[in-house]
């Protein structure tokens, strides 16, 4: 199960997203299913569900279960960190986070 950090590249805390967090997070290019849509983003897409919360100052938390291979959370993850940068004009980075 992949987990991973998205936060942003200076180190800043993320400005307000004045959008819900599927509008910001649920990557576009992947068909989704939004199971929880709150202070937690929970979404489905294909075999993958994916929870992404907000952690620590400046940090979003994502966990990826049941994706088909880590190249394929890899890629959802990556996505999710390039929207939320667009919505909110920040230069985000996301890490695999590794035992």
């Amino acid at each position: 199960m992949p987990e991973y950090t998205i936060s942003t590249a200076d180190g800043d805390d993320w400005p307000a997203l004045g959008v819900s967090l599927a509008a910001a997070l649920q990557p576009r290019s992947f068909e989704c299913e939004i199971l929880e849509d709150s202070d937690v983003l929970t979404f489905r897409t294909g075999t993958a569900t994916v929870s992404a919360s907000w952690e620590l100052l400046g940090t979003w938390y994502v966990n990826v279960e049941d994706a088909p291979s880590p190249e394929t959370a890899d890629l959802i993850v990556a996505e999710m960190a390039r929207q939320l940068a667009q919505a909110t004009r920040q230069q985000a980075i996301h890490y695999r986070i590794t035992d």
